[in-house]
């Protein structure tokens, strides 16, 4: 131990006296002596991890105590506002085992607000296509940084998140894309050691109301593009191949491949606040789809009034074809097949990719083939939303075990076992 008023020199000499040491001491304080109220922390397992002084002050209410110490850096740091020497000791005493361990996180990096890390952290975000970059930062402004902005991101707690979360008053989705940008913004801060545990993971979020799938049989979905006009060929497509809207609107003749009926998908036109930017497909992969030979002669007949790069459906003023919503060439040509059947239940232009999905699936397609054609990340995702539409298939296996149990099939299994 060092004696009472003993100093620890750079090289690990105390007084006059050199201690070699391996590796060499780290000294944090340099007084060691108790005089004028400094208590040194120490750990001495071959290495001076921490030594804090502990001092009081004197404050509007009285007395309180603060520590000073040297974080990893060989930097000085204070931490104050402690009501009694114990507080304080025992503070200092974690704090050290903290710079041991290397899990020291900087007590002052916890005051910045929200609002200070979020920005570089949307400055990120371009690693993400142009849509969901939209998003993020449409949720940042309306839901996120009118509540929390402000806040000191080392204040935060679990109940504070879940208090949030839980009486926002807005769709269960909306509301997980609010938390999910909080929570990424936190992480954020964890990834610079601002803080240490990210308070908005754990809390519990409304579930996903579960989305409502409309399956058409091909006479339906045949009578409701023959109202759609000159845009008869598009539905057709997306009704059919499974095809999103934006990469749809994105096709060319050049994507078109007549000999084996098939259309190569690598571009998405993705609406991105009031525009459309051009990207890839939404899992970023490329990908062949299978097309039906009267879709394939429509498209192509269409093919032939514009040139082979230009897109094979435009806006009545050209450009991109916006997605149809209420009041619009969609909506009306809805309302009348609907007039025309009263059985036919209303879908939206990204709902014709369940349509399709349905049909493929009628028409024998398996759940690989079907994730292929839909551009899912993989089968997973077809089976965990489209269950339903394999469910049938229980139906054949249930009847092919059940054939097992006929009686001359019975019956020659026991001869067969009594032969063994």
């Amino acid at each position: 131990m060092l004696g009472h008023g003993a100093t620890l020199g750079p090289r690990g000499d105390v007084g006059h006296k050199q201690y070699k040491t391996n590796p060499p001491l780290v000294p944090v304080m340099w007084k060691c002596s108790t005089k004028g109220g400094d208590y040194p922390t120490t750990n001495w397992e071959g290495h001076v991890y921490l030594m804090a002084s502990i001092k009081p002050y004197k404050t509007a209410k009285g007395r309180a105590w603060r520590v000073q110490y040297r974080d990893p850096a060989g930097k000085n740091k204070t931490k104050q506002g402690f009501r009694t020497k114990n507080e304080a000791q025992a503070w200092a005493d974690k704090n050290a085992t903290t710079i041991r361990t290397g899990d020291w996180i900087d007590p002052n990096a916890g005051k910045v607000t929200i609002g200070e890390v979020a920005v570089p952290w949307l400055n990120t975000l371009t690693h993400l296509k142009p849509s969901t970059r939209e998003l993020y930062k449409q949720v940042w402004h309306s839901a996120v940084q009118p509540d929390w902005e402000n806040i000191h991101i080392g204040t935060i707690k679990p109940s504070m998140v879940q208090e949030w979360v839980s009486t926002m008053g807005r769709s269960p989705s909306w509301v997980r894309h609010a938390h999910n940008v909080l929570a990424q913004i936190l992480d954020a801060a964890i990834a610079d050691q601002r803080i240490k545990n990210n308070p908005a993971r754990g809390v519990k979020l409304p579930r996903k109301v579960p989305t409502v799938k409309v399956y058409w049989s091909m006479q339906q979905l045949r009578a409701f593009a023959a109202q759609c006009g000159e845009r008869e060929d598009l539905i057709l497509l997306l009704g059919t191949s499974g095809l999103r809207w934006g990469e749809a609107i994105a096709l060319r003749p050049c994507d078109l491949d007549p000999l084996r009926n098939r259309i190569h998908i690598t571009r998405n036109a993705a609406k991105v606040g009031n525009g459309i930017e051009l990207g890839t497909p939404k899992t970023h992969e490329r990908r062949t789809v299978a097309v039906a030979d009267r879709v394939m002669e429509m498209l192509l007949e269409r093919g032939k009034n514009v040139g082979s790069k230009a897109l094979l459906w435009t806006g009545r003023r050209g450009g991109w074809l916006r997605a149809p919503g209420h009041n619009t060439w969609f909506d009306g040509a809805m309302k009348r097949a609907m007039l025309d059947d009263p059985s036919l239940v209303r879908v939206t232009p990204h709902g014709l990719r369940h349509v399709a999905a349905g049909l493929l699936v009628n028409a024998g397609a398996n759940v690989l083939s079907v994730s292929r054609q839909l551009g899912h990340a993989d089968a997973s995702v077809t089976l965990r939303v489209y269950a339903e539409l394999f469910d049938d298939g229980l139906d054949s296996v249930a009847a092919t075990m059940d054939a097992g149990f006929s009686d001359a099939a019975f019956l020659s299994w026991g001869r067969d076992e009594k032969v063994r």
